[in-house]
């Protein structure tokens, strides 16, 4: 199977339903322009959103304008315990390349211990531009998206542990959904989504059903949301992490009234 330009590729949730209510995982291969960028494990549903949203994240790509072509397949590994997974091969802009390969090339110097280990540092807590001032949500419209959150949980609904992402207009409107047994791939099928729809990310809102993590921030700082909501309570270096961006942190206890934290 193979998928060009922005057609999708998913398996069903008919699919996962007949593995007895067991969650997919599948390893995915990512490629740029036929160099081997990373592998990683997700739940085999919104693949192109991922890689788009991945790609974002990464800072590989600035919008969807700039993935010439996307094609993605399904191999299959003769030896081994995995039996097969998906391989993507993503076409780049020049412009993209060129930031592509210097990202590709700091990773590769990320590895060992002494100045390379302040390198990986660096890499991992990168300096992002401070996110400005937007207007936020109410308590009553953050508990709303709380409330409905369980009805956008499709996969959810057949198998536990997996986790969703909800994008919120800024006026608290659900626009678009996404699920993975990642929290981190959850919120790069969403801002993939906003990404292929053209749907501006700049202002809106975001709930997730996982505890928020300094990645989770980053994320949402590239995206230049206005607010990331949590289920579940942050880390303390997330919550200082969305301090030193700007980024409006709130979490939604099962029995309480949101906790907002910037």
């Amino acid at each position: 199977m193979s998928s060009t330009g922005t057609h999708s590729y998913h398996f069903t949730s008919q699919q996962i339903e007949d593995t007895a209510a067991l969650v997919e995982e599948y390893p995915i291969a990512i490629s740029i322009n036929d160099l081997n960028y990373a592998v990683i494990l997700i739940t085999p549903i919104d693949v192109e959103a991922f890689v788009m949203g991945f790609c974002f994240a990464e800072g590989l790509i600035t919008s969807s304008k700039e993935v010439l072509d996307m094609n993605i397949s399904q191999a299959d590994l003769t030896t081994g315990p995995i039996p097969s997974h998906i391989q993507v091969n993503i076409q780049l802009t020049g412009r993209a390349q060129q930031r592509a390969s210097q990202v590709m090339r700091q990773r590769k110097g990320t590895s060992g211990c002494g100045l390379c280990g302040i390198e990986a540092i660096e890499q991992s807590f990168p300096r992002l531009p401070q996110l400005p001032t937007s207007p936020q949500l109410s308590d009553d419209l953050w508990l709303k998206a709380k409330t409905q959150f369980d009805h956008y949980q499709h996969i959810g609904q057949i198998s536990g542990a997996i986790h969703g992402a909800l994008l919120m207009e800024s006026d608290g409107t659900p626009r678009l959904f996404a699920e993975d047994i990642g929290r981190h791939n959850a919120l790069d099928k969403l801002i993939g989504k906003a990404l292929i729809d053209k749907h501006p990310l700049k202002g809106c809102h975001i709930l997730m059903s996982s505890r928020c993590s300094t990645e989770l921030i980053q994320k949402g700082v590239r995206a230049e949301i206005a607010s990331l909501g949590h289920l579940a309570s942050p880390s303390t270096l997330a919550v200082s992490q969305a301090r030193a961006y700007g980024l409006h942190l709130v979490h939604l206890p099962r029995h309480a009234a949101p906790r907002h934290y910037n």
